[in-house]
């Protein structure tokens, strides 16, 4: 229980340092198996800024594996191994939580990956970064970085088998490298020793965060509901000043349903498209604008929703507007279609 509490009050210190300061701050000293280029493995060694080069072989390389092998087996005590992603490796997204979570974010976010991702916990390996902490609204906003595993299983253990199990895994992003650290089963030296002492400790916070996880949930849809809110006034007090206007003129209210007509409903129009979609896809994006929509996400299959899309009264001329591409992390059609809603 104490080591959850030193390593949260070890963030609030890392906190309070200006982000400046970390700017081209080097990754963690480490053994570094490179597999950023396809099928090539170089071997490097960093020590606070530098990287050495130790070798460079072809993954299939039989013969060089051996040298991987000897390599493994003569660094140093200790020496943690990074195994180095592909930058399309990762996918990493915004996520606001209350501050109150922050003691516990570890524990709140594997609760919360279900939610958060199209992924379970155990289906990914995930690390997080605090981009911003608004005391006055009473929330943290993190930057979640998660890796599925089985992009990277093979990986593993092939570094495995030649003796070095990655401790880490980094991957590129918009801002900089991500380092996510490896939870392995099985005790791993000092680490694990101190996890088989920390048992009981475990299991009376795995206790209390069952008891709690009602009002987290509860705290976090009540965030939600005030972002929104704080979102829309400006919209409501626009809204509430042309209803004055309306009132006041005595026919306003033809004018306002005579406009909805004519642009179009966008609350019917998202509620339309949600319906017509199958279960696997997903909407990144929806823009209304005189009757024509914009929609973007990812699919199973994006030619059968132009089919679904054409089959509906409510929609017409339902088109690609770019190429259909397909994403190599979760082999899913990445589309954006556009098209006219019915009169």
């Amino acid at each position: 229980m104490f080591g959850g509490f030193f390593e949260w009050w070890g963030a609030q210190l890392r906190s309070l340092i200006p982000a400046r300061w970390g700017a081209g701050e080097a990754g963690p000293d480490a053994l570094i198996a490179d597999a950023s280029t396809p099928g090539m493995l170089t071997l490097l060694r960093r020590r606070r800024v530098a990287e050495q080069q130790l070798a460079r072989m072809a993954i299939d390389d039989a013969g060089a594996m051996a040298k991987l092998r000897a390599a493994m087996a003569g660094r140093p005590r200790g020496e943690p191994v990074l195994l180095r992603l592909p930058g399309d490796s990762a996918l990493e997204r915004s996520v606001t939580l209350p501050i109150a979570a922050e003691r516990d974010l570890e524990r709140v976010l594997g609760y919360e990956m279900e939610r958060l991702t199209p992924f379970a916990a155990d289906e990914v390996f995930w690390g997080y970064s605090v981009d911003e902490r608004d005391r006055a609204r009473a929330r943290v906003v993190l930057r979640l970085t998660v890796v599925p595993r089985t992009t990277v299983a093979h990986l593993i253990e092939m570094l495995a088998s030649l003796g070095g199990r990655p401790d880490m895994l980094e991957t590129a992003s918009s801002t900089g490298s991500r380092v996510i650290k490896l939870a392995h089963e099985g005790p791993m030296g000092a680490a694990g020793l101190l996890r088989e002492r920390n048992l009981a400790g475990a299991a009376a916070v795995l206790l209390l965060l069952v008891l709690v996880s009602p009002f987290i949930r509860q705290s976090l849809t009540l965030a939600e509901v005030q972002d929104r809110l704080a979102a829309m006034a400006p919209k409501v007090s626009q809204a509430e000043a042309l209803r004055a206007r309306v009132t006041g003129a005595g026919a306003g209210g033809d004018a306002v349903a005579a406009e909805t007509r004519r642009l179009g409903d966008t609350l019917a129009a998202l509620a339309a498209v949600t319906e017509i979609l199958p279960d696997d896809s997903y909407l990144t994006e929806f823009t209304m604008r005189e009757r024509h929509i914009t929609i973007s996400g990812l699919g199973a299959s994006a030619p059968k929703l132009i089919s679904l899309l054409s089959a509906d009264p409510r929609i017409r001329n339902p088109a690609f507007t770019a190429p259909v591409t397909r994403s190599e992390t979760n082999h899913l059609d990445v589309f954006s279609i556009r098209a006219e809603l019915a009169q």
